[in-house]
């Protein structure tokens, strides 16, 4: 990743987005990197910290502290409990650099089957493609939509990094990084 990318990552995230186990916020880094003195150097170093995420490069001592998160429980409107982890800033940071470097490379693969990756406001054109066919469907003919429940934590990680090393190499190092931590 270029420095460009790597600031464009901070950027991307929203205001007020919570510091992760580290209580360091987005909004910290974006200021101190910004700061015309030492944002330069600073600049830097977190392009190379993200790229050596991203080649896989940490030592297996911290990789529980850096891919741990603080688990957070939230209210469903409908009842119950969502429960939301907030990972390691500085590796929200990278999964957002190997994200935007696979919805790149991934634009293509996916185009036309699907249209949420690698396809500016993709989903809100088939969204509204389908309300305008709703409209003007013949009688007898449904639409139906599907929600799967509880998909997180159904997929096999072998099978997911096997995907990723043949689909999208670049990153594979990093989600296999990611994936190695088990939790306790």
């Amino acid at each position: 990743m270029t420095e460009e990318e790597v600031i464009r990552a901070v950027r991307s995230f929203p205001p007020g987005s919570a510091g992760g186990t580290d209580g360091i916020r987005l909004q910290y880094i974006l200021e101190m990197v910004s700061c015309r003195e030492s944002g330069p150097v600073l600049r830097s170093a977190l392009t190379g910290f993200v790229n050596c995420l991203l080649q896989g490069n940490i030592h297996p001592q911290v990789s529980p502290v850096l891919f741990g998160g603080n688990l957070i429980a939230l209210e469903k409107k409908s009842d119950g409990i969502r429960p939301i982890a907030v990972g390691y800033t500085l590796r929200r940071i990278a999964a957002k650099c190997a994200n935007s470097y696979a919805t790149n490379q991934l634009a293509g693969y996916f185009n036309p089957i699907q249209l949420g990756v690698g396809t500016p406001g993709g989903s809100e054109a088939a969204d509204h493609a389908t309300r305008r066919f709703m409209e003007a469907m013949p009688d007898g003919y449904v639409v139906a939509k599907l929600d799967f429940g509880n998909v997180f934590d159904s997929l096999r990680r072998d099978l997911m990094l096997r995907s990723v090393h043949s689909t999208v190499p670049g990153i594979y190092r990093f989600c296999r990084l990611c994936y190695s931590i088990h939790p306790s």
